[in-house]
């Protein structure tokens, strides 16, 4: 019923991000198939894009989406935690590996963050839907987020 868009027409960082957005839900869910939840969320976007710290926020909703659709990252349940320098740090280890989780994902901290803790965010997301969802699926990982991605550095 609402027309948001054309709101961002002056903002190439956030019409990137409405793009990558789009062709995410688009590649995850089935055409002409009703869901109640999707539709919801895309609401929800609309109305935290117009807020400050609206890529700490974008991280969660892509979570969500990805929930939405059947593939919930778990992150409380699968990373550990240790103190380096008196710092806490969250990490996943996986083949003698360890893979840093940024904190702000596990205590659901959406505070303004600075860009590089935010572009981790975005990262583990991408590097979870490229593993999980669409290398299984013999799919690649959208132009478009990978564009939005390029832009905010």
């Amino acid at each position: 019923d609402k027309i948001f868009t054309p709101l961002f027409f002056e903002d190439k960082i956030k019409l990137s991000c409405i793009l990558s957005s789009m062709n995410l839900i688009k590649l995850l869910t089935v055409e002409n198939q009703f869901n109640t939840k999707i539709y919801n969320i895309i609401d929800d976007f609309y109305n935290f894009l117009k807020k400050n710290n609206w890529i700490n926020k974008l991280i969660f909703w892509e979570l969500e989406l990805l929930k939405h659709v059947g593939y919930d990252l778990e992150l409380n349940n699968i990373v550990s935690e240790e103190i380096i320098n008196g710092k806490k740090l969250f990490f996943v280890k996986k083949n003698d590996e360890k893979k840093y989780v940024p904190n702000f994902l596990i205590e659901k901290n959406e505070d303004n963050l600075d860009l590089p803790t935010l572009l981790s965010g975005l990262k583990l997301v991408g590097d979870y839907l490229e593993k999980t969802i669409l290398q299984p699926n013999n799919l690649s990982q959208p132009l478009s987020r990978i564009e939005f991605i390029n832009t905010l550095k």
